[in-house]
């Protein structure tokens, strides 16, 4: 009969959950056996990156005493940039440490074993798991395993740490679920010759991705991100892409220092089907999942070395208070909520709207520290992500996107032009339509919109007040010159919306419905210049969009103050119902020209001839904010 070595635990994988949880059961006073294929020191294909909170553990732990005996490590601020958008800064403090650090899994996991062997437990390395005993079910819990030199080993409890791929896990049949994907896939390599920084960049475009991370030793990591055929082909293939992609990031890193710089390893592929996420079952009867046996969130987020110390902390306790792992599923779960959503979408390339969010995280101080503090758990993506936040910042995206399509629409135009009479609004030539435009953003940045805006389309009084404030604008600016009523518009236009992604000042003081209103007005402007100069309608284009869902959303408020029935728009493929369920009526044309008839642009009659379901009477006084046009 095969001897059996007894423990109270088994650790299965000696890496930063293992080793960790090894530690602490040991200091603990069990009898621990570490287990794992590899001997230490040993590589694997890592972030590297460990925020603050981690560090507070390894701290807690011992491991940074080691750390700082042994290498030169280079504490980094973090920098997470997006389409030009860079949310960059240090971390709240926690445990002392308000920067990240990156240390390669050669040394970590090398100070990570060591503790284990000096707390006591025995050390099996380079040797694999071949069976689980038991099936660990309540009626055959775990009780051991069978290692491949034939030797076998029995305890309380088995506990899995060893990866994706966990012999553990697939001998006990622990199912992966909750599984998610990204679109990225990874090259890297590491460097030394560059200069030491004080910084950490990620670097997201379109199409690709840097991460330039400061390791110990004088050492870079350098990693390119692509889409999934980017790890597929020869070495030499994966290795000519990887240095032309590092050269597409010369806002980062700088073409002159990374040609004096030296690679130091060989370039290696993460394919995106090795980092699909999933959670498997936790614990059960005898064995308890950690690390990526457990739970793998995708790597763009960098939260593997912090889950895996988190999650050793949490069994260790447990089990050595008495052995009950009931809470550790709803407690992973807690820890994970949004997070693991959070990496994934992370981990796909950022589309057009993703500019405007980021360059609101970046301006708003509150929400940029709150975004870095997101990645040592102190606050979630949806303390950071607030529905009045990102309203805002949508609302300023817009709005830029509508000041850069009129700069670029009347910048240079010869005089007659500029003279010319905007159709829409026959009292106006282009020059003093961009006249109104630079008054709106100026009285907004200081808080002066047209306070009786929102009751103007029902109070003759405020109408007749809102034409004088309009007036206003253009008399103020009538002997500037269109270059300069452009160039002031420029100028309070960039104003008001950094005013409106900071989230402070004047620009924010008044009622909810201001926030939207000069994004409204130039939007419905931009379309009456583009008409005078001829230039056809942009529907998709961002302002306007934004402009026609303001003005929908203006006009449902109007059916409902007035009980008209409900009105459906629509544009042939789509159908917006407003002031209701159950349009009486629904009008149908193209969402250019749905936006020109809500904004105020149409004549009655013109009104009346459009493709009606159904009687426009009733709408007909309500239909726009502003008067029909003769």
């Amino acid at each position: 009969m095969t001897e059996i070595e007894t423990y109270d635990a088994i650790v299965v994988g000696a890496r930063c959950a293992g080793a960790t949880v090894a530690t602490l059961l040991a200091r603990g006073g069990w009898r621990v056996a570490l287990v794992d294929r590899d001997r230490f020191p040993s590589d694997a294909i890592s972030t590297h990156t460990v925020f603050p909170d981690a560090l507070a553990e390894l701290e807690r732990l011992g491991a940074m005493d080691l750390l700082r005996a042994r290498h030169d490590l280079a504490p980094a601020r973090y920098s997470w940039r997006v389409l030009g958008q860079a949310v960059a800064g240090a971390f709240t403090p926690s445990g002392g440490h308000d920067r990240c650090l990156s240390v390669r899994r050669i040394s970590l996991d090398a100070v990570l074993v060591d503790l284990a062997h000096e707390a006591g437990a025995d050390l099996h390395l380079g040797q694999r798991v071949t069976e689980v005993l038991g099936a660990g079910t309540a009626d055959d819990p775990a009780r051991g395993v069978v290692l491949d030199d034939g030797r076998v080993l029995g305890a309380r409890w088995v506990l899995a740490a060893d990866g994706q791929r966990s012999t553990v896990a697939r001998r006990l049949g622990l199912p992966a679920e909750q599984e998610m994907r990204g679109e990225m896939a990874f090259l890297l390599a590491y460097w030394t010759g560059l200069p030491r920084s004080e910084w950490c960049h990620l670097d997201v475009h379109a199409d690709r991705a840097l991460m330039s991370v400061p390791c110990e030793d004088g050492v870079h990591l350098l990693s390119v991100a692509g889409r999934a055929d980017l790890t597929r082909g020869t070495p030499e293939e994966l290795e000519e892409r990887y240095h032309a992609l590092l050269g597409s990031f010369p806002g980062v890193l700088n073409p002159r220092l990374l040609a004096g710089a030296d690679r130091i390893s060989k370039v290696v592929a993460a394919p995106e089907t090795m980092m699909r996420g999933y959670f498997r079952p936790a614990a059960g009867p005898g064995w308890a999942t950690l690390g990526d046996a457990g739970h793998l969130k995708h790597p763009a987020t960098a939260q593997g070395i912090g889950d895996a110390l988190a999650q050793a902390r949490y069994v260790a306790e447990h089990l050595l208070a008495g052995g009950d792992l009931g809470g550790y599923a709803d407690w992973r779960a807690a820890r994970a909520a949004e997070h693991y959503e959070w990496s994934f979408m992370a981990a796909r390339f950022p589309g057009p709207a993703a500019e405007g969010l980021y360059a609101g995280i970046a301006a708003d101080p509150d929400a940029a520290q709150g975004f870095l503090d997101s990645f040592t758990k102190r606050t979630r993506p949806s303390d950071v992500l607030t529905a009045e936040r990102t309203a805002r910042w949508r609302m300023a995206s817009a709005y830029e996107d509508g000041l850069r399509r009129v700069v670029a629409l009347v910048e240079g135009v010869e005089r007659e032009v500029a003279e010319r009479t905007v159709p829409a609004c026959p009292d106006w030539s282009v020059r003093d339509l961009v006249a109104h435009l630079a008054g709106v953003a100026e009285d907004s940045t200081r808080g002066g919109f047209f306070p009786a805006a929102d009751r103007a389309w029902a109070d003759a009084d405020a109408a007749v007040a809102r034409e004088r404030w309009t007036a206003g604008h253009t008399e103020r600016r009538r002997r500037r010159t269109t270059e300069e009523v452009l160039s002031d518009l420029a100028h309070h236009g960039r104003a008001y919306v950094a005013a409106v992604r900071r989230g402070d000042g004047p620009a924010l003081a008044g009622p909810p419905w201001m926030l939207s209103a000069p994004l409204a007005d130039l939007s419905a402007h931009l379309e009456d210049l583009r008409e005078a100069l001829g230039v056809p309608p942009e529907p998709d284009a961002e302002i306007t969009r934004t402009g026609f869902g303001v003005y929908r959303a203006w006009l449902d408020q109007r059916l409902v103050a007035t009980g008209a029935p409900a009105l459906g728009l629509s544009d042939g493929d789509r159908t917006w119902v407003l002031g209701g369920t159950e349009p009486a009526a629904t009008l149908t044309a193209t969402r250019a020209e749905l936006f020109r008839i809500i904004t105020g642009r149409r004549s009655e009659a013109a009104i009346r001839a459009a493709d009606w379901d159904g009687d426009p009477g009733p709408y007909l006084g309500v239909l726009s904010p502003y008067p029909l046009p003769a």
